[in-house]
């Protein structure tokens, strides 16, 4: 049976990016299959890989997860009308708490997490719209309400007298109840984040994004009295010990989240279950010859018809180019990666299909971003004088490096001397290593290569012995790891770093490409930028200042991150 997890508090307060971020550490750290429910996308992690996400569902997508966008888009619209936003609001909750539960049963999911609750949110929000009353409903005139919505039960005159309208909420309830929709309930634990009004107003602005009309410190502060209310309600019907709110004012999103972590994982019971289960499908899949996945249904009519005009197309031309046949045989093995960086600016027709694809120009457009990012990091740092030390994992042929050191050698060779780079990869045709020896000798800059697993403790305890480094790159990783090692590198990397350190790492987010590996049974991870900003930050990165720049196709995402600053 799936936990069901509600994040709720006032504007502001951090809602949408925990839901999102809790469920990849709860799948990391527990071990368990994990969903996010939001008002935008919707989320099915394990341990290993993502099976479904924005933009991202080979297995199958709730037709109430679709309507949900609509709707949500509809409530923005709409939003300054107090006499129609309600309604969109609040039916959009409820197609948003209906497409939580049915993902959950198709996933087999063991705890999902959802930006909010129909009953929690719209009963803490509905106050807002209460007409005059002479007094202000109590937690037991709630409570009514709840049950009334829930079961049908009838609601008195008295509890009526001061509560908001509620023709809306029953109509809803009553539809739900006919047409056998699950999106009227209570969750089994709540998380409420707790935020003073004119924090939450400032948080609002400083996002720069358009301050709807009920963001606003009046109407902010009656809508957390109405949630203090609702918790009580829910502790009666859940148990003392199903609400736990987080004092989110002093605090990192990093630690938010750690304690959110902190307050779920105790209703969670580990499986060994949860991984298989996640995996059995994708292993079915592996275990097929190439030819019998490539002529499949799921590749062939799930896929590349209906994601023909979305680089699809490209896919089956790929045995009929050299980059493309390396591609099939190595996967995005440094070979690989070099024939995208080193393309020739008239390839011949097939390849052309190979660099066109929008997961290779992304990759490509993310190499001219971090040469930028280096090269401008670097001559900051030598320009302030001393050593600086680079630490890159995996290494591959450390192509986001060797232009930037070229072109700071060029311009004054001796002050190479004082880089030390310290490379890491598996090399497991043996030939980085002296490639990047002999490029680093002719640079006349000291170097290092550890050969080896990144995420085993001999290799990071060899790597540290050059430590701490000035500047950490981890490229084109996070979403091929495991989450639960990634989590473990990025923290590795955090306490290997000065404290001026800097981190240069990536993100990618689904889009035709993943549907496409999917069917073909690959295992990858997804992480919008504001879901990895908050992981960095879990990981001990000021995640809340890291800069984020993406390429044309919006796929690839490089990050820079320092390290956040220890309290006292």
């Amino acid at each position: 049976m799936t936990l069901q997890v509600a994040v709720i508090g006032i504007d502001g307060s951090g809602k949408s990016t925990l839901a999102a971020s809790l469920a990849v550490v709860l799948a990391a750290e527990r071990g368990v299959i994990a969903g996010s429910a939001g008002a935008e996308e919707f989320w099915i992690r394990t341990p290993e890989m993502d099976l479904a996400g924005h933009g991202f569902h080979p297995h199958g997508y709730a037709i109430a997860a679709r309507l949900n966008r609509l709707l949500r888009r509809l409530s923005q619209l709409v939003v300054d009308q107090k006499s129609l936003y309600p309604a969109a609001k609040v039916f959009q909750m409820l197609l948003q708490d209906n497409a939580a539960v049915k993902l959950s049963r198709r996933y087999d999911v063991d705890v999902m997490v959802s930006d909010g609750n129909l009953l929690l949110s719209g009963a803490g929000r509905a106050f807002n719209y209460r007409g005059p009353a002479d007094d202000p409903p109590t937690a037991d005139d709630v409570d009514l309400a709840f049950q009334h919505l829930l079961q049908g039960t009838r609601l008195g005159p008295e509890s009526r007298r001061h509560l908001p309208d509620l023709k809306t909420a029953d109509a809803l309830a009553v539809t739900a109840r006919l047409t056998r929709m699950q999106g009227v309930w209570i969750p089994d634990r709540v998380i409420f984040l707790d935020l003073t009004p004119e924090a939450a107003v400032g948080r609002v602005r400083s996002r720069g994004a358009k301050v709807d009309r009920h963001e606003n410190p009046v109407d902010l502060t009656v809508a957390r009295d109405g949630y203090m209310r609702v918790l009580e309600v829910v502790k009666r019907n859940k148990g003392a010990d199903s609400v736990h709110v987080i004092d989110v004012g002093p605090m990192r999103p990093g630690e938010v989240l750690a304690a959110a972590a902190g307050a779920v994982a105790p209703h969670l019971l580990p499986t060994s279950e949860s991984a298989t289960r996640a995996g059995a499908l994708h292993e079915a899949i592996s275990r097929r010859s190439m030819l019998r996945r490539v002529l499949s249904y799921p590749y062939l009519g799930r896929y590349v018809a209906r994601r023909f005009f979305e680089g699809a197309w490209r896919e089956p031309l790929f045995p009929l180019s050299a980059p493309g046949r390396a591609f099939l045989r190595d996967g995005y093995s440094a070979g690989v990666m070099r024939f995208i960086y080193d393309q020739p600016s008239q390839p011949p027709l097939f390849d052309r299909a190979f660099y066109g694809y929008p997961l290779h120009r992304a990759v490509r457009d993310r190499l001219a971003m971090l040469e930028r990012h280096i090269e401008a990091e670097l001559r900051r740092r030598l320009s302030a004088g001393g050593e600086v030390r680079i630490f890159t994992a995996p290494s591959g042929f450390a192509y986001d490096l060797r232009r930037p050191l070229v072109r700071l050698a060029n311009e004054n060779r001796d002050q190479m001397r004082r880089i030390l780079l310290v490379a890491a990869d598996l090399d497991p045709a043996g030939d980085l290593a002296p490639e990047l020896a002999i490029a680093t000798e002719r640079l006349g800059l000291p170097f290092q290569f550890i050969r080896g697993d990144l995420t085993k403790d001999a290799l990071r305890t060899e790597c540290a012995r050059h430590g701490p480094f000035d500047l950490g790159l981890f490229v084109g990783l996070s979403s091929w790891l495991p989450k639960q090692p990634m989590l473990e590198h990025l923290r590795w990397l955090r306490s290997n770093l000065r404290p001026d350190g800097l981190l240069v790492t990536d993100c990618f987010t689904p889009a035709a490409y993943a549907v496409g590996g999917a069917a073909m049974g690959y295992r990858a991870n997804y992480y919008p930028p504001d879901v990895m900003r908050a992981l960095l930050d879990y990981c001990g990165f000021d995640g809340l200042e890291a800069t984020v720049e993406s390429g044309r196709d919006g796929i690839n995402h490089v990050l820079l991150a320092g390290v956040a600053a220890s309290k006292a």
